[in-house]
Protein backbone atom coordinates (compact mmCIF):
# COMPACT_ATOMS: atom_id res chain seq x y z
CA UNK A 1 0.00 0.00 0.00
CA UNK A 2 2.77 2.40 0.98
CA UNK A 3 4.65 1.51 -2.18
CA UNK A 4 1.53 2.29 -4.27
CA UNK A 5 1.05 5.66 -2.54
CA UNK A 6 4.73 6.48 -3.06
CA UNK A 7 4.47 5.63 -6.77
CA UNK A 8 1.37 7.85 -7.10
CA UNK A 9 3.12 10.74 -5.34
CA UNK A 10 6.23 10.38 -7.53
CA UNK A 11 4.07 10.17 -10.66
CA UNK A 12 2.14 13.27 -9.58
CA UNK A 13 5.34 15.20 -8.92
CA UNK A 14 6.80 14.16 -12.28
CA UNK A 15 3.58 15.15 -14.07
CA UNK A 16 3.39 18.47 -12.20
CA UNK A 17 7.01 19.24 -13.03
CA UNK A 18 6.36 18.42 -16.68
CA UNK A 19 3.28 20.69 -16.76
CA UNK A 20 5.18 23.54 -15.12
CA UNK A 21 8.08 23.12 -17.55
CA UNK A 22 5.82 22.90 -20.60
CA UNK A 23 3.90 25.99 -19.48
CA UNK A 24 7.16 27.88 -18.91
CA UNK A 25 8.54 26.87 -22.32
CA UNK A 26 5.38 27.85 -24.20
CA UNK A 27 4.82 31.18 -22.43
CA UNK A 28 8.51 32.09 -22.59
CA UNK A 29 8.54 31.47 -26.34
CA UNK A 30 5.29 33.38 -26.76
CA UNK A 31 6.82 36.46 -25.14
CA UNK A 32 9.96 36.34 -27.28
CA UNK A 33 9.74 38.05 -30.70
CA UNK A 34 12.24 35.76 -32.49
CA UNK A 35 10.49 32.62 -31.22
CA UNK A 36 7.09 33.96 -32.29
CA UNK A 37 8.38 34.72 -35.78
CA UNK A 38 9.85 31.23 -36.00
CA UNK A 39 6.52 29.65 -35.01
CA UNK A 40 4.69 31.83 -37.55
CA UNK A 41 7.16 30.83 -40.25
CA UNK A 42 8.07 34.49 -40.92
CA UNK A 43 11.74 35.08 -41.68
CA UNK A 44 11.69 38.27 -43.77
CA UNK A 45 9.38 40.99 -45.05
CA UNK A 46 8.19 41.79 -41.52
CA UNK A 47 6.68 45.28 -41.33
CA UNK A 48 5.28 45.42 -37.82
CA UNK A 49 4.77 43.28 -34.70
CA UNK A 50 2.28 44.00 -31.93
CA UNK A 51 1.85 42.20 -28.61
CA UNK A 52 -1.21 42.88 -26.51
CA UNK A 53 -3.09 40.76 -23.97
CA UNK A 54 -1.78 37.29 -24.93
CA UNK A 55 -1.99 38.06 -28.65
CA UNK A 56 0.64 38.75 -31.29
CA UNK A 57 -0.18 40.41 -34.61
CA UNK A 58 2.50 40.25 -37.30
CA UNK A 59 2.24 42.13 -40.59
CA UNK A 60 4.38 40.68 -43.39
CA UNK A 61 4.88 41.73 -47.03
CA UNK A 62 6.06 39.25 -49.67
CA UNK A 63 5.52 38.93 -53.42
CA UNK A 64 2.70 41.44 -53.68
CA UNK A 65 0.80 40.17 -50.63
CA UNK A 66 0.25 41.68 -47.20
CA UNK A 67 -0.25 38.94 -44.61
CA UNK A 68 -1.52 39.32 -41.08
CA UNK A 69 -0.58 36.56 -38.62
CA UNK A 70 -2.61 36.48 -35.42
CA UNK A 71 -1.23 34.22 -32.68
CA UNK A 72 -3.25 33.81 -29.49
CA UNK A 73 -2.25 32.03 -26.28
CA UNK A 74 -5.12 29.82 -25.09
CA UNK A 75 -5.58 27.42 -22.18
CA UNK A 76 -4.79 27.47 -18.46
CA UNK A 77 -3.00 24.24 -17.53
CA UNK A 78 -0.90 23.75 -20.68
CA UNK A 79 -1.35 26.73 -22.99
CA UNK A 80 -1.71 26.30 -26.73
CA UNK A 81 -1.00 28.80 -29.48
CA UNK A 82 -3.75 29.42 -32.04
CA UNK A 83 -2.44 30.72 -35.36
CA UNK A 84 -4.75 32.56 -37.78
CA UNK A 85 -3.60 33.98 -41.14
CA UNK A 86 -5.22 36.50 -43.48
CA UNK A 87 -3.71 37.82 -46.73
CA UNK A 88 -4.65 40.53 -49.21
CA UNK A 89 -3.13 41.46 -52.56
CA UNK A 90 -1.59 44.92 -52.62
CA UNK A 91 -0.49 47.13 -55.50
CA UNK A 92 1.97 49.03 -53.31
CA UNK A 93 5.39 47.52 -52.58
CA UNK A 94 5.95 47.50 -48.80
CA UNK A 95 9.43 45.98 -48.90
CA UNK A 96 11.20 49.31 -48.04
CA UNK A 97 9.40 49.23 -44.67
CA UNK A 98 10.32 45.68 -43.77
CA UNK A 99 12.97 43.93 -41.69
CA UNK A 100 14.21 40.36 -41.26
CA UNK A 101 13.60 38.03 -38.33
CA UNK A 102 17.28 38.18 -37.37
CA UNK A 103 16.76 41.89 -36.56
CA UNK A 104 14.83 40.92 -33.41
CA UNK A 105 17.06 38.07 -32.23
CA UNK A 106 18.58 40.23 -29.48
CA UNK A 107 15.32 41.79 -28.34
CA UNK A 108 14.25 40.88 -24.83
CA UNK A 109 10.91 39.34 -23.96
CA UNK A 110 7.99 41.64 -24.73
CA UNK A 111 4.98 41.90 -22.44
CA UNK A 112 3.14 44.60 -24.40
CA UNK A 113 4.10 46.95 -27.16
CA UNK A 114 4.96 47.49 -30.82
CA UNK A 115 8.00 46.54 -32.87
CA UNK A 116 8.71 48.57 -36.02
CA UNK A 117 11.66 49.80 -38.04
CA UNK A 118 12.12 53.47 -37.24
CA UNK A 119 14.91 55.55 -38.81
CA UNK A 120 16.70 52.38 -39.91
CA UNK A 121 16.56 50.63 -36.51
CA UNK A 122 14.13 47.99 -35.28
CA UNK A 123 12.74 49.26 -31.99
CA UNK A 124 10.26 48.21 -29.30
CA UNK A 125 7.76 50.76 -28.02
CA UNK A 126 5.89 49.83 -24.89
CA UNK A 127 4.27 51.37 -21.82
CA UNK A 128 4.71 55.11 -21.61
CA UNK A 129 6.78 55.18 -24.78
CA UNK A 130 3.61 54.39 -26.73
CA UNK A 131 2.56 57.96 -25.95
CA UNK A 132 5.18 58.95 -28.53
CA UNK A 133 2.88 57.49 -31.15
CA UNK A 134 0.24 60.08 -30.35
CA UNK A 135 2.22 63.27 -29.69
CA UNK A 136 2.51 64.27 -33.34
CA UNK A 137 -0.65 62.67 -34.69
CA UNK A 138 -2.68 64.58 -37.24
CA UNK A 139 -6.32 65.58 -36.58
CA UNK A 140 -8.72 64.13 -39.15
CA UNK A 141 -9.87 67.50 -40.52
CA UNK A 142 -6.30 68.53 -41.43
CA UNK A 143 -5.37 65.28 -43.09
CA UNK A 144 -6.39 66.17 -46.65
CA UNK A 145 -3.89 69.08 -46.81
CA UNK A 146 -0.83 66.94 -46.04
CA UNK A 147 0.49 66.05 -49.48
CA UNK A 148 -1.15 67.55 -52.60
CA UNK A 149 1.76 66.25 -54.75
CA UNK A 150 1.11 62.67 -53.65
CA UNK A 151 -0.73 60.12 -55.74
CA UNK A 152 -2.36 58.71 -52.59
CA UNK A 153 -2.35 59.59 -48.91
CA UNK A 154 -3.85 57.34 -46.29
CA UNK A 155 -4.21 57.70 -42.54
CA UNK A 156 -5.56 54.99 -40.30
CA UNK A 157 -5.98 54.48 -36.60
CA UNK A 158 -7.00 51.37 -34.71
CA UNK A 159 -6.06 49.75 -31.43
CA UNK A 160 -4.90 46.61 -33.20
CA UNK A 161 -2.89 45.94 -36.34
CA UNK A 162 -5.16 44.92 -39.21
CA UNK A 163 -5.25 44.80 -43.00
CA UNK A 164 -7.38 47.16 -45.06
CA UNK A 165 -8.42 47.10 -48.69
CA UNK A 166 -9.27 49.73 -51.30
CA UNK A 167 -9.50 49.63 -55.07
CA UNK A 168 -6.73 52.24 -55.17
CA UNK A 169 -3.92 50.50 -53.32
CA UNK A 170 -5.32 46.95 -53.33
CA UNK A 171 -4.37 46.39 -49.72
CA UNK A 172 -2.81 48.40 -46.93
CA UNK A 173 -1.52 48.05 -43.40
CA UNK A 174 -3.36 49.65 -40.50
CA UNK A 175 -1.13 50.92 -37.70
CA UNK A 176 -2.62 50.81 -34.16
CA UNK A 177 -3.69 53.84 -32.18
CA UNK A 178 -5.73 54.64 -29.07
CA UNK A 179 -7.99 57.24 -30.69
CA UNK A 180 -9.88 56.81 -33.96
CA UNK A 181 -9.58 60.47 -34.96
CA UNK A 182 -5.88 60.86 -34.28
CA UNK A 183 -4.13 59.37 -37.25
CA UNK A 184 -1.31 57.25 -35.86
CA UNK A 185 0.45 56.96 -39.20
CA UNK A 186 0.39 58.54 -42.62
CA UNK A 187 1.10 56.56 -45.78
CA UNK A 188 2.20 58.62 -48.79
CA UNK A 189 2.78 57.48 -52.35
CA UNK A 190 4.63 60.20 -54.26
CA UNK A 191 5.83 60.49 -57.85
CA UNK A 192 9.57 59.96 -58.35
CA UNK A 193 10.25 59.28 -62.04
CA UNK A 194 8.76 57.46 -65.03
CA UNK A 195 9.29 54.02 -63.51
CA UNK A 196 9.18 54.47 -59.74
CA UNK A 197 7.20 56.14 -56.98
CA UNK A 198 8.24 56.76 -53.40
CA UNK A 199 6.34 54.97 -50.65
CA UNK A 200 6.73 56.59 -47.25
CA UNK A 201 5.11 55.87 -43.92
CA UNK A 202 5.39 58.67 -41.45
CA UNK A 203 5.11 57.39 -37.92
CA UNK A 204 5.23 59.86 -35.05
CA UNK A 205 8.27 57.81 -33.94
CA UNK A 206 10.08 58.11 -37.27
CA UNK A 207 9.87 57.77 -41.04
CA UNK A 208 10.29 54.59 -43.10
CA UNK A 209 10.18 54.49 -46.87
CA UNK A 210 11.79 53.68 -50.19
CA UNK A 211 11.35 53.42 -53.94
CA UNK A 212 8.61 51.20 -55.36
CA UNK A 213 7.39 50.34 -58.87
CA UNK A 214 5.23 53.16 -60.18
CA UNK A 215 1.49 53.10 -59.49
CA UNK A 216 -0.47 54.48 -62.41
CA UNK A 217 -2.33 57.15 -60.42
CA UNK A 218 -2.55 60.94 -60.86
CA UNK A 219 -1.40 63.43 -58.23
CA UNK A 220 -3.99 64.57 -55.71
CA UNK A 221 -3.64 68.28 -56.40
CA UNK A 222 -6.86 69.38 -54.71
CA UNK A 223 -6.60 69.92 -50.94
CA UNK A 224 -10.01 71.40 -50.19
CA UNK A 225 -13.35 69.85 -49.33
CA UNK A 226 -16.92 70.92 -50.01
CA UNK A 227 -18.50 73.03 -47.28
CA UNK A 228 -20.31 71.50 -44.29
CA UNK A 229 -18.64 68.07 -44.36
CA UNK A 230 -16.52 68.37 -41.22
CA UNK A 231 -19.17 66.56 -39.15
CA UNK A 232 -18.53 63.36 -41.10
CA UNK A 233 -14.95 63.16 -39.85
CA UNK A 234 -16.18 62.26 -36.36
CA UNK A 235 -16.91 58.72 -37.61
CA UNK A 236 -13.55 58.28 -39.37
CA UNK A 237 -11.32 55.40 -38.34
CA UNK A 238 -9.39 55.96 -41.54
CA UNK A 239 -9.11 58.50 -44.35
CA UNK A 240 -8.05 57.88 -47.95
CA UNK A 241 -7.34 60.89 -50.19
CA UNK A 242 -7.00 60.66 -53.97
CA UNK A 243 -7.32 63.15 -56.82
CA UNK A 244 -11.12 63.11 -57.06
CA UNK A 245 -12.40 62.07 -53.66
CA UNK A 246 -11.87 61.68 -49.93
CA UNK A 247 -13.07 58.39 -48.45
CA UNK A 248 -13.77 57.96 -44.75
CA UNK A 249 -13.51 54.36 -43.52
CA UNK A 250 -12.32 52.98 -46.90
CA UNK A 251 -12.45 49.39 -45.61
CA UNK A 252 -15.70 49.24 -43.60
CA UNK A 253 -16.08 45.47 -43.47
CA UNK A 254 -12.69 45.01 -41.84
CA UNK A 255 -13.64 47.60 -39.22
CA UNK A 256 -17.05 45.99 -38.67
CA UNK A 257 -15.46 42.57 -38.10
CA UNK A 258 -13.18 44.03 -35.42
CA UNK A 259 -16.05 45.89 -33.71
CA UNK A 260 -18.23 42.78 -33.59
CA UNK A 261 -21.99 42.34 -33.61
CA UNK A 262 -24.53 45.15 -33.29
CA UNK A 263 -22.06 47.86 -34.35
CA UNK A 264 -22.40 50.06 -37.42
CA UNK A 265 -19.69 51.51 -39.65
CA UNK A 266 -20.31 54.09 -42.38
CA UNK A 267 -18.21 54.35 -45.51
CA UNK A 268 -18.48 57.98 -46.61
CA UNK A 269 -17.19 59.12 -49.97
CA UNK A 270 -16.85 62.90 -50.37
CA UNK A 271 -16.42 63.80 -54.03
CA UNK A 272 -14.68 67.03 -54.99
CA UNK A 273 -17.82 68.17 -56.84
CA UNK A 274 -19.77 68.20 -53.57
CA UNK A 275 -21.54 64.85 -53.93
CA UNK A 276 -21.55 62.72 -50.76
CA UNK A 277 -22.21 58.97 -50.64
CA UNK A 278 -22.88 57.28 -47.29
CA UNK A 279 -23.21 53.51 -46.99
CA UNK A 280 -23.88 51.56 -43.78
CA UNK A 281 -22.02 48.35 -42.90
CA UNK A 282 -22.24 46.13 -39.86
CA UNK A 283 -22.72 42.67 -38.40
CA UNK A 284 -26.28 41.84 -37.27
CA UNK A 285 -27.26 41.11 -33.67
CA UNK A 286 -27.68 37.35 -33.74
CA UNK A 287 -28.19 37.08 -30.00
CA UNK A 288 -30.96 39.07 -28.31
Amino acid sequence: MRKTVLIIIIAFLVFSSWVVWERHEITSCFNTPSCVLNNAGATEGIILMQYQEDEWRLAVYQNGNLTLHILKLKGNIIPEVEHHVRSVKTYADYSPLSFEAKSVENLERVKAGLIVKSNGTVRVFKGNSLEELMQNSVPCQRFITICPKCRVTLGESWELVRLGHTNVTGGYLVFPSEDKCLLAFILKIMQYNSTHDILEIEYPIGIVGGYIPKLDLPQIGNTSLPANVSRYFESAWGILVTKNETVLNPDPWSIAEELGECRTVYKITIHNNGTIEKTEYGLPCWRK
